[in-house]
């Protein structure tokens, strides 16, 4: 497995100073496809087995299996005894959990409103079902026994053992009714369910916004038990970020949700506590486009434009603070032209994932939905907690940067079509070299005058790790050709990924100022003019601390930003996008470089 090291140097600016450590890790793997979307499906069976269900309605089920502890992986059958899927839809798997008390029993669940079983002697051996009455049936293959078998409302979750495993809590919601959990305090044989329910508000149409999203009230939550036994939810809803719940009680009752600090919008979320106490959140920390003037009624979805990449934080102190918010993967189609229904026309994209402890270096995560979307990922616990990265836009464009638009109608299930915003073209200073060219774009496919949209602005945005103390700098050259009386670039540090061409990310941003290029090339920052070298490239450096932000030119100070937005989470992506508002040449990027400093 290839290494990747990060050696950051002494850097002083001001009254900042960072003295950071070789740090040596491995940069995420991804060692596998699963056989359904996932979010379920995902178990451990020993120490070095594991296997990823499908979701399939034949009679002989199959599943995605490793006996190298995640490594290498084969499709195998399953047993006769292991039962099909009775309920969901053949693209989601069931959601198969180990009873923590009584080692080689399963429970399983349907992910809509199907059947439970319970395994006895191994997940190969015997499984039955459980009856309304709360008994345990084996001859559940008798389509008319299956008239008594008990089914659970709603679309669940993955069960949860909480209480020292003594209860079982499963998530569950009903489309516009908020999320609610069956408890079974009898190892799954009976079920009631709680007497509270999560809920969120919808989303309203303000700027700037020009229609409303689907409305998903708290759905498809995850919990994990904290220590102390307080039970912690995140549910997915219509709004700017998940939000979150807690429990007192064992997951009867809920406190009333509020925002968390994970943004994503109508996207899944994932907790888990590892073996030695550590949380880990996985979620898409994507910023939406505004809904359009053609966006729906908030009755169904329009179209997603936040779903091309999955993250990462961890705690280790109880979820009062959180490091990372990394990239572990963006999706390898994001650019593609004909993204909307390529391989088929349902959801698609990195959302969605689980997460089984591999060891206490390692983490495996299955992730994604649409077959050519879903990746199994090792992902290193030291990568999580690096404080450094560093791009040449040349060399890591597919890699590491998100710099795709989109031509603008609704193709496929709610998706776009898309293209690259950005080029790759020589270095004027070294031909041999390749770097980024972001420029507004003539193109009118990329308009939809009737939904009022225009995503000619390219742009370009990059990850690193968490920090609200830091520095980035980067290298820009003015490119030759053409510029317009508006042309520039906006630069922006955030604390999530926002489109390429998302011209609002200013109005969410940490701290932002603009590059001008006409009539003179320049950086202007709180009314102060630092010229650019036209003819040669310019080393940029923004130096942040809680709520300001330096910035230098060429290594002399410009001016001091204040911070425009708040963010709990510091800053985790730099945003480049063109300013102009006809075609120009715009700017050339080079190199990026991140540090961060953690307390």
């Amino acid at each position: 497995m290839k290494l990747s090291k990060i050696f950051v140097a002494m850097m002083v600016f001001g009254s900042m100073g960072y003295a950071q450590k070789e740090a040596t890790y491995e940069e995420p793997k991804i060692v596998g496809v699963p056989p359904s979307d996932a979010g379920r499906g995902l178990v451990r069976i020993s120490d070095k087995e594991i296997r990823h269900y499908s979701g399939t309605r034949a009679d002989v089920a199959d599943y995605l299996a490793s006996e190298d502890n995640g490594l290498t992986w084969t499709m195998k059958k399953a047993p006769q005894s292991y039962p099909k899927n009775y309920g969901g839809i053949p693209k989601e798997s069931p959601a198969i959990v180990e009873n923590p008390n009584k080692p080689g029993e399963f429970i399983r669940v349907q992910p809509i409103n199907g059947f439970v079983f319970i395994s006895e002697g191994g997940i190969d051996g015997t499984w039955r079902a459980v009856t309304k009455d709360g008994k345990l049936e084996s001859n559940w293959k008798d389509e008319a026994v299956r008239k008594n078998l008990l089914t659970l409302e709603g679309i669940m979750r993955t069960p949860l053992y909480v209480k020292n495993g003594k209860r079982i809590i499963i998530p569950y919601h009903v489309m516009a009714n908020g999320t609610k959990f069956h408890i079974s305090d009898d190892g799954g044989k009976t079920w009631r369910k709680s007497k509270g329910t999560i809920v969120s508000p919808r989303h309203e149409v303000k700027a700037p916004h020009q229609g409303v999203r689907w409305f998903n009230n708290a759905v498809e939550a995850t919990v994990v038990e904290l220590k102390g036994g307080k039970l912690w939810a995140l549910v997915r809803t219509s709004m700017d970020q998940a939000w979150e719940s807690y429990s007192a009680d064992g997951g009867d009752t809920w406190s009333k949700a509020e925002p968390s600090r994970f943004f994503g919008t109508l996207t899944m979320n994932t907790l888990a506590r590892l073996q030695d106490g550590a949380l880990v959140s996985l979620w898409t920390n994507t910023m939406a486009l505004p809904e359009n003037a053609k966006a729906g009624n908030g009755r169904w979805e329009d179209v997603f434009t936040n779903r091309d990449s999955h993250h990462i934080a961890m705690s280790k102190d109880n979820g009062k603070t959180w490091y990372g918010f990394r990239e572990i993967i963006i999706d390898e189609h994001r650019n593609h032209p004909q993204y909307a229904t390529l391989n088929g026309p349902e959801d698609r994209g990195k959302h969605q994932s689980e997460v089984i402890e591999l060891d206490e270096k390692r983490l495996l995560i299955s992730l994604g939905q649409h077959k050519n979307h879903r990746r199994l990922v090792i992902v290193d616990r030291k990568w999580v907690e690096a404080t450094g990265r560093k791009s040449q836009t040349g060399c890591d464009m597919e890699t590491q940067w998100t710099t795709h638009t989109y031509i603008p109608k609704k193709a496929g299930h709610c998706s776009y079509n898309r293209k690259n915003s950005v080029s790759l073209v020589p270095d004027p200073a070294d031909a041999s070299r390749q770097v980024m060219q972001i420029r507004f774009l003539d193109d009118d496919s990329l308009i939809n005058r009737d939904a009022n949209v225009d995503y000619r602005n390219g742009g370009a945005t990059w990850n690193f790790p968490n920090g609200v103390e830091g520095r980035i700098e980067f290298r820009i050259r003015v490119a030759e050709g053409s510029q317009t009386a508006e042309s520039g670039v906006q630069v922006s540090l955030t604390d999530r990924l926002f489109n390429a061409c998302d011209v609002t990310t200013k109005d969410y941003a940490l701290f932002t100022f603009p590059i001008k290029l006409s009539p003179k090339p320049h950086i202007l920052v709180k009314g102060k003019k630092a010229a650019l070298n036209p003819n040669d490239w310019n080393k940029v450096m923004m130096v942040w601390k809680d709520t300001k932000c330096k910035v230098l030119l060429n290594g002399k100070a410009v001016g001091i930003i204040d911070m425009v937005n708040k963010s709990p989470n510091g800053a985790s992506y730099i945003h480049f996008i063109s300013t102009g508002n006809s075609p120009d040449s715009g700017i050339l990027l080079d190199s990026v470089r991140a540090s961060v400093k953690r307390k």
